[in-house]
């Protein structure tokens, strides 16, 4: 869901996300391409910007997607859009369905 959005890609945490959830991330990814970012970066800088997680594990499903990656992890995002998403993110999973 974060690196598609919600309406291409409504789960999870490997599980059909509530609509409250899919809002949330719908709004990320409105603060995102305003300002011509993709919600995949921010996604992927999400937890590398953060001192306490010590190592991020991403999923590829084939070779070329490691330079997109890559890419991803290096996309320069300004503390504006941090402060926008932030509120977002920071109600966790609140909205996946059981």
């Amino acid at each position: 869901m974060l690196v598609k959005g919600p309406d291409e890609h409504p789960n999870y945490c490997y599980r059909p996300a509530g609509e409250v959830t899919r809002d949330r991330v719908r709004s990320m990814q409105e603060a995102c391409e305003s300002r011509g970012i993709p919600l995949a970066a921010a996604a992927l800088q999400f937890s590398l910007r953060e001192p306490r997680i010590a190592s991020t594990m991403v999923g590829m499903s084939s070779p070329k997607r490691i330079d997109q990656t890559l890419e991803l992890a290096e996309w320069d995002i300004l503390d504006d859009l941090w402060a926008e998403l932030e509120p977002l993110a920071a109600v966790g999973r609140d909205g996946i369905e059981s």
